[in-house]
């Protein structure tokens, strides 16, 4: 991030500190471009989350700020649809015999002091993978666009944010609940932290959302919260837990459960995710299989737009979070992809897969 737009960076997180609280407290916001502002703040969807810590002050007047009002009005329509499509969708999996575990999206929403603060598109669930297929049975019945925003996930497909967590132990821990007598279970507060705060981290943190997510996460903490259970598996992974709930602490004020371990967050990590905050999501740039068409111009951008960020590179390496300079890191991840392509693509050469690489969500393609 440059020097240049670091006051825009510092500036979000300032909007953004205490945010989810009832009372966020006055703030002091530094002179900078209100309405490269507000669209950062809407674009990384905490615009209603900033309208929320605004609203009684002085800078709510502001015309640039209008954004954000409208943000916070959408997603409060949004927030009742959602609520009922949720219940809808949950009570076609009890008719099949499916208790669910839900987290993320609406699990996290309520949690906020207004539902309209945590927007979210899709509905995640964790089901048994011995109830996988059944699972596809009640998606191939709903409606289109209620299928498309059901996310389903089996232990073995959540094991790209979870890789540590086992079935039983997932489901063991979830406590039951139920929303206009459709049943369903949610993760406990331990693996529910480390499921988003690692979640984030494979995403390289570009949506502040995420951080606030972990903020709010920590703050709901109960008395009997066990750290020793939240960071139990891999230590990569749990050095990774720990520096996001210390960036979350330093950039958001995050008040943390008792006991929480010490640790500094390393500068390269804040760097990012602020550089995150104000690039934001990049999308993906053309196929690889496709540089030929593209000519070399466009064929060496298509490349170099793959260099790997920080933090995504570090949490998929399982890199330490200190000690190892991140380009070291960043190399390492980006031979390890291109191993992984060629191997794909030798694999397809040689007919042994009948299609690339397919992306897709959960238990359904």
């Amino acid at each position: 991030m440059t020097s240049g737009r670091e006051p825009l960076a510092l500036a979000l997180a300032g909007t953004l500190r205490h945010a989810w609280r009832s009372a966020g407290g006055p703030m002091e916001l530094p002179a900078v471009d209100l309405r490269a502002w507000a669209e950062r703040l809407v674009a990384g969807g905490v615009g209603a989350l900033a309208w929320w810590r605004i609203r009684d002050i002085a800078l709510a007047g502001a015309p640039e700020a209008s954004a954000l009002q409208e943000a916070f009005r959408f997603h409060a329509v949004s927030a009742a649809r959602n609520e009922r499509d949720l219940q809808h969708l949950v009570a076609h999996f009890n008719d099949a015999g499916i208790e669910p575990i839900l987290f993320k999206g609406w699990t996290i929403a309520r949690l906020y002091p207004h539902r309209a603060l945590r927007p979210f598109g899709d509905f995640d669930l964790l089901v048994p993978c011995e109830q996988t297929e059944r699972a596809r049975g009640v998606l191939r019945e709903l409606g289109p666009d209620l299928r498309e925003r059901a996310d389903v996930d089996t232990a073995e497909t959540l094991a790209r944010y979870l890789p540590d967590r086992s079935e039983a132990e997932l489901f063991a821990r979830a406590r039951p609940e139920s929303l206009e007598g459709a049943r369903f279970r949610v993760l406990c507060l331990e693996d529910h932290l480390r499921l988003v705060a690692l979640h984030q981290l494979h995403h390289g943190g570009w949506r502040p959302l995420w951080l606030c997510d972990v903020a709010l996460l920590l703050e709901a903490a109960p008395v009997d919260f066990s750290w020793e259970r939240c960071l139990e598996g891999d230590p990569r992974l749990s050095e990774g837990v720990l520096a996001t709930a210390a960036l979350a602490a330093e950039l958001l004020g995050a008040r943390l459960p008792p006991g929480t371990p010490h640790f500094v967050v390393p500068a390269w990590l804040r760097r990012a995710v602020l550089h995150g905050w104000i690039h934001g999501y990049e999308s993906m740039p053309p196929s690889l299989y496709g540089l030929r068409a593209l000519g070399w111009s466009r064929a060496l951008r298509a490349v170099k737009a793959r260099w790997p960020d920080p933090v995504s590179a570090t949490v998929h390496l399982r890199a330490p979070f200190r000690t190892v300079p991140r380009p070291a890191v960043q190399m390492a991840e980006c031979l390890r992809r291109a191993v992984d392509f060629a191997r794909r693509d030798l694999r397809w050469r040689l007919g042994m897969d009948s299609e690339l690489a397919r992306v897709g969500k959960g238990v359904v393609a």
